[in-house]
Protein backbone atom coordinates (compact mmCIF):
# COMPACT_ATOMS: atom_id res chain seq x y z
CA UNK A 1 0.00 0.00 0.00
CA UNK A 2 1.68 3.41 -0.85
CA UNK A 3 2.77 5.08 1.91
CA UNK A 4 0.98 8.60 2.54
CA UNK A 5 2.53 11.79 1.80
CA UNK A 6 1.90 14.91 3.53
CA UNK A 7 2.39 18.48 1.98
CA UNK A 8 5.33 20.26 3.33
CA UNK A 9 4.53 23.58 1.76
CA UNK A 10 0.78 24.27 0.30
CA UNK A 11 0.70 27.52 -1.15
CA UNK A 12 2.99 28.90 1.84
CA UNK A 13 0.38 28.56 4.33
CA UNK A 14 1.24 25.31 6.23
CA UNK A 15 4.04 23.54 6.53
CA UNK A 16 4.67 19.47 6.85
CA UNK A 17 7.62 17.34 6.80
CA UNK A 18 7.62 15.32 4.10
CA UNK A 19 7.00 16.89 1.07
CA UNK A 20 6.06 20.54 -1.10
CA UNK A 21 3.69 21.83 -3.39
CA UNK A 22 4.95 23.34 -6.42
CA UNK A 23 2.70 25.76 -7.82
CA UNK A 24 2.13 26.24 -11.42
CA UNK A 25 2.07 29.68 -13.66
CA UNK A 26 -1.22 31.82 -12.60
CA UNK A 27 -1.34 30.40 -8.59
CA UNK A 28 -0.26 32.86 -6.05
CA UNK A 29 2.59 33.95 -6.55
CA UNK A 30 0.95 34.76 -9.51
CA UNK A 31 4.07 35.74 -11.65
CA UNK A 32 8.00 35.62 -10.62
CA UNK A 33 9.37 37.86 -7.69
CA UNK A 34 10.94 41.11 -9.19
CA UNK A 35 14.40 42.37 -8.85
CA UNK A 36 14.86 44.49 -4.75
CA UNK A 37 14.59 48.10 -5.61
CA UNK A 38 17.84 49.47 -5.70
CA UNK A 39 19.20 46.55 -6.55
CA UNK A 40 21.99 48.25 -9.03
CA UNK A 41 21.81 49.20 -12.79
CA UNK A 42 24.80 46.84 -13.21
CA UNK A 43 22.30 43.91 -12.59
CA UNK A 44 20.60 44.08 -16.10
CA UNK A 45 21.70 43.46 -19.06
CA UNK A 46 19.75 43.80 -22.02
CA UNK A 47 19.63 40.77 -25.06
CA UNK A 48 16.37 42.01 -26.87
CA UNK A 49 15.74 44.34 -30.00
CA UNK A 50 13.21 47.15 -29.07
CA UNK A 51 9.86 46.91 -30.46
CA UNK A 52 8.41 49.11 -33.20
CA UNK A 53 6.28 51.92 -31.57
CA UNK A 54 2.97 53.00 -33.25
CA UNK A 55 2.42 56.44 -33.36
CA UNK A 56 -0.96 55.88 -31.11
CA UNK A 57 -2.53 53.17 -29.07
CA UNK A 58 -6.37 53.24 -27.67
CA UNK A 59 -6.64 53.77 -23.78
CA UNK A 60 -9.25 52.07 -22.40
CA UNK A 61 -11.43 52.34 -19.84
CA UNK A 62 -12.83 49.98 -17.38
CA UNK A 63 -16.48 49.71 -16.91
CA UNK A 64 -17.72 49.86 -13.31
CA UNK A 65 -19.20 47.21 -11.60
CA UNK A 66 -21.94 47.04 -8.89
CA UNK A 67 -21.70 43.92 -6.97
CA UNK A 68 -25.25 43.05 -4.19
CA UNK A 69 -25.48 40.25 -1.97
CA UNK A 70 -28.23 38.31 -4.23
CA UNK A 71 -26.04 38.94 -7.52
CA UNK A 72 -23.32 36.99 -5.16
CA UNK A 73 -26.34 34.52 -4.81
CA UNK A 74 -27.22 34.22 -8.11
CA UNK A 75 -23.58 33.55 -8.97
CA UNK A 76 -23.58 30.93 -6.71
CA UNK A 77 -26.36 29.39 -8.07
CA UNK A 78 -24.26 28.59 -11.67
CA UNK A 79 -22.01 26.24 -9.89
CA UNK A 80 -25.36 25.15 -7.91
CA UNK A 81 -24.21 26.76 -4.30
CA UNK A 82 -26.76 27.82 -2.20
CA UNK A 83 -26.09 30.07 1.40
CA UNK A 84 -25.33 33.11 2.26
CA UNK A 85 -22.59 35.50 1.61
CA UNK A 86 -20.50 36.69 4.17
CA UNK A 87 -19.65 40.59 4.99
CA UNK A 88 -17.50 41.96 2.12
CA UNK A 89 -14.47 42.59 2.92
CA UNK A 90 -13.60 46.29 2.18
CA UNK A 91 -10.27 46.14 1.73
CA UNK A 92 -10.31 43.52 -1.78
CA UNK A 93 -13.89 44.10 -2.35
CA UNK A 94 -14.26 39.79 -1.53
CA UNK A 95 -17.63 38.33 -0.77
CA UNK A 96 -17.04 35.30 0.08
CA UNK A 97 -20.25 32.38 0.16
CA UNK A 98 -19.26 28.74 1.25
CA UNK A 99 -21.58 25.69 1.17
CA UNK A 100 -21.13 23.94 4.24
CA UNK A 101 -23.41 21.48 2.71
CA UNK A 102 -21.72 20.32 0.46
CA UNK A 103 -19.25 16.87 1.45
CA UNK A 104 -16.47 18.30 0.57
CA UNK A 105 -17.23 21.82 1.09
CA UNK A 106 -17.16 24.45 -2.04
CA UNK A 107 -17.13 28.05 -2.21
CA UNK A 108 -17.63 31.29 -4.36
CA UNK A 109 -15.73 34.45 -4.00
CA UNK A 110 -17.43 37.50 -5.42
CA UNK A 111 -14.89 41.05 -6.07
CA UNK A 112 -17.07 43.82 -5.73
CA UNK A 113 -13.82 46.05 -7.01
CA UNK A 114 -13.44 43.87 -10.23
CA UNK A 115 -16.08 41.89 -10.80
CA UNK A 116 -13.42 38.64 -10.94
CA UNK A 117 -15.05 35.23 -9.67
CA UNK A 118 -13.38 32.56 -8.22
CA UNK A 119 -15.42 28.90 -7.38
CA UNK A 120 -13.40 26.64 -5.50
CA UNK A 121 -13.25 22.90 -3.89
CA UNK A 122 -10.58 23.41 -1.43
CA UNK A 123 -9.70 19.80 -0.77
CA UNK A 124 -10.26 18.61 -3.86
CA UNK A 125 -8.00 21.67 -5.49
CA UNK A 126 -5.26 21.54 -2.79
CA UNK A 127 -5.31 17.89 -1.14
CA UNK A 128 -3.28 17.51 1.97
CA UNK A 129 -2.19 13.87 1.16
CA UNK A 130 -2.00 12.26 -1.72
CA UNK A 131 -1.28 8.28 -2.30
CA UNK A 132 -1.50 7.89 -5.92
CA UNK A 133 -0.81 9.68 -9.16
CA UNK A 134 -4.20 11.44 -9.96
CA UNK A 135 -6.06 10.56 -13.46
CA UNK A 136 -6.01 13.84 -15.14
CA UNK A 137 -7.54 14.29 -18.66
CA UNK A 138 -5.15 14.95 -21.68
CA UNK A 139 -4.68 18.25 -23.25
CA UNK A 140 -7.31 18.04 -25.39
CA UNK A 141 -9.95 16.40 -23.33
CA UNK A 142 -9.03 19.30 -20.58
CA UNK A 143 -9.70 21.99 -23.01
CA UNK A 144 -13.53 20.52 -23.98
CA UNK A 145 -14.30 19.75 -19.84
CA UNK A 146 -13.51 23.30 -19.49
CA UNK A 147 -15.03 24.60 -22.30
CA UNK A 148 -18.15 22.95 -21.62
CA UNK A 149 -18.15 23.90 -17.49
CA UNK A 150 -17.51 27.69 -18.43
CA UNK A 151 -20.93 27.36 -21.06
CA UNK A 152 -23.01 25.41 -17.92
CA UNK A 153 -22.19 28.10 -15.25
CA UNK A 154 -22.71 30.89 -17.71
CA UNK A 155 -18.93 31.95 -17.15
CA UNK A 156 -17.83 31.94 -21.15
CA UNK A 157 -16.25 34.86 -22.61
CA UNK A 158 -16.42 35.94 -26.47
CA UNK A 159 -13.00 37.51 -26.58
CA UNK A 160 -11.23 34.53 -24.65
CA UNK A 161 -8.85 31.87 -25.99
CA UNK A 162 -7.39 28.98 -24.49
CA UNK A 163 -3.80 30.13 -24.63
CA UNK A 164 -1.89 26.98 -22.53
CA UNK A 165 -2.85 23.61 -21.43
CA UNK A 166 -0.62 22.65 -18.50
CA UNK A 167 -0.20 21.16 -15.13
CA UNK A 168 -1.27 23.24 -12.59
CA UNK A 169 0.37 22.15 -8.99
CA UNK A 170 2.34 19.30 -8.12
CA UNK A 171 3.28 17.11 -4.71
CA UNK A 172 6.75 16.13 -4.56
CA UNK A 173 8.13 14.55 -1.47
CA UNK A 174 11.71 14.74 -0.83
CA UNK A 175 14.46 12.92 1.21
CA UNK A 176 16.88 14.89 3.17
CA UNK A 177 19.80 15.28 1.07
CA UNK A 178 18.30 14.21 -1.78
CA UNK A 179 18.66 16.11 -5.24
CA UNK A 180 15.71 15.25 -6.40
CA UNK A 181 12.31 13.83 -5.40
CA UNK A 182 11.87 10.65 -4.25
CA UNK A 183 7.91 10.74 -5.43
CA UNK A 184 5.98 13.68 -7.84
CA UNK A 185 2.51 13.79 -9.00
CA UNK A 186 0.60 15.88 -11.08
CA UNK A 187 -1.78 16.84 -8.63
CA UNK A 188 -4.43 19.14 -11.02
CA UNK A 189 -4.31 20.49 -14.63
CA UNK A 190 -5.23 24.39 -15.80
CA UNK A 191 -6.97 25.67 -18.99
CA UNK A 192 -5.82 29.44 -19.48
CA UNK A 193 -7.65 32.09 -21.50
CA UNK A 194 -6.20 34.93 -22.63
CA UNK A 195 -7.15 37.82 -24.80
CA UNK A 196 -6.45 41.40 -26.59
CA UNK A 197 -6.96 44.69 -27.05
CA UNK A 198 -5.99 46.43 -30.36
CA UNK A 199 -4.70 43.47 -31.08
CA UNK A 200 -2.15 43.39 -28.06
CA UNK A 201 -2.08 41.20 -25.00
CA UNK A 202 -3.57 41.65 -21.75
CA UNK A 203 -1.34 41.40 -18.73
CA UNK A 204 -2.83 40.52 -15.54
CA UNK A 205 -5.86 39.24 -16.71
CA UNK A 206 -6.61 35.59 -15.07
CA UNK A 207 -9.24 33.31 -16.48
CA UNK A 208 -8.15 29.12 -16.18
CA UNK A 209 -10.11 26.63 -15.30
CA UNK A 210 -8.94 23.70 -12.99
CA UNK A 211 -9.26 20.15 -13.79
CA UNK A 212 -8.29 17.47 -10.61
CA UNK A 213 -8.70 13.74 -10.59
CA UNK A 214 -10.74 12.19 -13.22
CA UNK A 215 -11.35 15.93 -15.05
CA UNK A 216 -13.35 16.92 -12.51
CA UNK A 217 -13.46 20.49 -12.15
CA UNK A 218 -12.18 21.67 -9.28
CA UNK A 219 -11.50 25.03 -9.14
CA UNK A 220 -11.95 28.58 -12.14
CA UNK A 221 -10.87 31.96 -12.10
CA UNK A 222 -11.94 34.75 -14.17
CA UNK A 223 -10.53 38.06 -13.55
CA UNK A 224 -12.09 39.96 -16.57
CA UNK A 225 -12.55 43.54 -16.51
CA UNK A 226 -15.10 44.58 -19.31
CA UNK A 227 -13.42 47.63 -21.45
CA UNK A 228 -14.59 50.74 -23.49
CA UNK A 229 -12.14 52.41 -25.38
CA UNK A 230 -11.16 56.37 -24.30
CA UNK A 231 -9.24 57.82 -26.60
CA UNK A 232 -5.71 57.75 -27.81
CA UNK A 233 -2.07 57.90 -26.17
CA UNK A 234 1.55 58.11 -27.24
CA UNK A 235 3.85 56.20 -25.74
CA UNK A 236 7.23 56.47 -24.37
CA UNK A 237 10.07 55.20 -26.02
CA UNK A 238 11.33 51.17 -25.11
CA UNK A 239 14.99 52.82 -24.43
CA UNK A 240 13.01 55.40 -21.35
CA UNK A 241 10.85 52.04 -20.17
CA UNK A 242 14.15 50.47 -20.15
CA UNK A 243 15.84 52.43 -17.79
CA UNK A 244 12.78 53.09 -15.60
CA UNK A 245 13.24 49.06 -15.36
CA UNK A 246 16.54 49.40 -14.05
CA UNK A 247 15.72 51.78 -11.79
CA UNK A 248 12.40 49.55 -9.86
CA UNK A 249 9.83 52.10 -11.84
CA UNK A 250 7.71 49.10 -12.38
CA UNK A 251 3.86 48.56 -12.47
CA UNK A 252 3.89 46.44 -9.37
CA UNK A 253 5.35 47.23 -6.06
CA UNK A 254 8.52 45.16 -5.30
CA UNK A 255 8.95 42.62 -2.73
CA UNK A 256 12.65 42.82 -1.58
CA UNK A 257 13.71 39.75 -3.30
CA UNK A 258 17.50 40.16 -5.11
CA UNK A 259 18.38 38.89 -8.09
CA UNK A 260 22.24 38.49 -8.90
CA UNK A 261 21.68 39.10 -12.78
CA UNK A 262 18.82 39.81 -14.82
CA UNK A 263 18.86 39.52 -18.41
CA UNK A 264 16.26 40.59 -20.85
CA UNK A 265 15.17 38.53 -23.90
CA UNK A 266 12.46 39.55 -25.01
CA UNK A 267 10.52 43.38 -24.68
CA UNK A 268 6.68 43.10 -25.64
CA UNK A 269 3.51 46.37 -25.96
CA UNK A 270 0.98 45.05 -24.17
CA UNK A 271 -2.11 46.62 -21.70
CA UNK A 272 -1.93 45.72 -17.78
CA UNK A 273 -5.23 44.87 -15.66
CA UNK A 274 -4.40 44.89 -11.74
CA UNK A 275 -5.55 41.85 -9.54
CA UNK A 276 -8.70 41.27 -8.74
CA UNK A 277 -8.33 42.83 -5.23
CA UNK A 278 -8.20 46.35 -6.44
CA UNK A 279 -10.44 49.30 -8.17
CA UNK A 280 -9.15 50.21 -12.21
CA UNK A 281 -10.18 52.65 -13.97
CA UNK A 282 -7.87 53.23 -17.02
CA UNK A 283 -6.97 50.29 -18.84
CA UNK A 284 -3.00 51.71 -19.92
CA UNK A 285 -0.57 50.15 -22.08
CA UNK A 286 2.66 48.78 -20.58
CA UNK A 287 6.19 47.61 -21.93
CA UNK A 288 6.92 43.79 -20.91
CA UNK A 289 10.01 42.88 -20.10
CA UNK A 290 11.15 39.12 -20.19
CA UNK A 291 13.62 36.95 -19.52
CA UNK A 292 15.76 35.12 -17.20
CA UNK A 293 17.13 35.94 -13.61
CA UNK A 294 20.01 34.46 -11.78
CA UNK A 295 19.35 34.04 -7.92
CA UNK A 296 21.84 31.93 -5.54
CA UNK A 297 23.18 30.44 -8.97
CA UNK A 298 19.64 29.23 -10.25
CA UNK A 299 18.17 30.25 -13.31
CA UNK A 300 14.43 31.45 -13.16
CA UNK A 301 12.09 33.13 -15.07
CA UNK A 302 11.76 36.61 -14.79
CA UNK A 303 9.35 39.20 -16.14
CA UNK A 304 8.11 42.89 -14.99
CA UNK A 305 6.00 45.56 -16.70
CA UNK A 306 6.98 49.30 -17.03
CA UNK A 307 3.82 51.91 -17.81
CA UNK A 308 4.10 52.58 -21.64
CA UNK A 309 1.99 56.26 -21.90
CA UNK A 310 2.95 59.20 -20.45
CA UNK A 311 0.73 59.12 -17.81
CA UNK A 312 1.33 58.84 -14.23
CA UNK A 313 4.43 56.32 -13.52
Amino acid sequence: MPRKIGALVCLALAIIVGCVWVLGPGQVPESPLPARAGAGEDRYSLNAEFPEVRDSYTLYRAVPVTVTEEQVREVAERFGLAGEPGTMNKKTGEFLLIDASKDPEEQVSVYAHSGAVAYHIPDLELPTEVTRQPDLPSDAEAEKIALAFLEKTGMQSPDARVVKTEVNQKQEAWEAGATEPKVSYDITKAVRFGRSLDGLPVYGDEFAAILGDGGKVVGLVKIWREVTPDGNVSLRSPGEAYEDLRAARTVRPHTGQEYDQITIEHIAIGYWMEPRGFVQDLVRPVYAFSGTALRDGVEEPYVEYVFADEGKQ
